[in-house]
């Protein structure tokens, strides 16, 4: 299923799997021309700044965006298929999974050519991309079971991911912020997963324990609260499909 999607989401298209590639790069291209030329903020590399930190959150929004409305346009493979439920959200989740991991393949060298010991520090990615799935898909399952009953869910989101990018440390560091405003950002969950990201593609440091036992706590916790409540209430859906 989640192959399926991943084909169809570029069907037709002449550049194909390449827009995996280049949508994140054109975003952190343009982002970086307009906060060093009109803001004036001065972060070496600033583009691969950026781009180690708008990766994560094109995955993060694009499968959480998804997923949520995955019930909805798939309501006829729901009603005629007999399969487990969840299967709907988490194949649009791990279509997008796959999407990233494509990109960031191919933009993984520019962090390698601005530091060669982020090629030690790989292993310690591949969890913080687990991480970060489960927290996507906990968060995924609860909105694909709201959005059936409350339908105007997923068009709120396209307005509330304007508002949660603005309050992920995607092109500025927490350092750069004065309380109160960075209490904003720690109680994003989002904040702790694009930090990760940023130590080890950027900055070329293995993270803090605190940082990963945090993020961890985060994933496990949205997993299993996502699988209770979607486990509670999935014998609803088809009443409401």
């Amino acid at each position: 299923m989640s192959l399926k999607q991943l084909k169809e989401k570029y069907a037709g298209s002449k550049l194909g799997l390449w827009w995996a590639v280049i949508s994140p790069l054109l975003l952190a291209i343009s982002i970086n021309f307009v906060f060093t030329s009109v803001f004036k903020i001065n972060i070496p590399n600033y583009t691969l700044f950026i781009l180690a930190g708008i990766m994560p959150w094109l995955f993060f929004s694009g499968a959480l965006g998804e997923a949520t409305n995955s019930f909805i346009v798939n309501s006829s493979t729901l009603k005629q298929s007999i399969f487990p439920r969840e299967f709907i959200p988490i194949s649009s989740i791990l279509a997008n999974l796959l999407n990233f991991l494509i990109g960031f393949i191919f933009l993984f060298p520019l962090f390698v050519i601005l530091n060669f010991r982020v090629l030690k520090l790989l292993p310690f990615l591949f969890p913080i991309i687990i991480f970060h799935f489960l927290f996507v898909l906990g968060l995924g399952l609860i909105f694909s079971l709201v959005n059936v009953f409350l339908r105007d869910l997923f068009p709120f989101l396209s307005i509330a991911f304007m508002v949660w990018f603005w309050i992920t440390p995607v092109f500025y560091s927490l350092e750069m912020l004065s309380f109160p405003f960075r209490w904003i950002c720690l109680f994003n969950p989002m904040t702790y997963y694009v930090i990760l990201y940023q130590n080890i593609l950027f900055q070329a440091e293995i993270p803090s324990l605190s940082l990963i036992f945090i993020a961890l706590f985060i994933s496990l916790l949205f997993f299993i609260l996502g699988y209770i409540v979607f486990m509670k209430k999935e014998a609803m859906l088809l009443k409401r499909i």
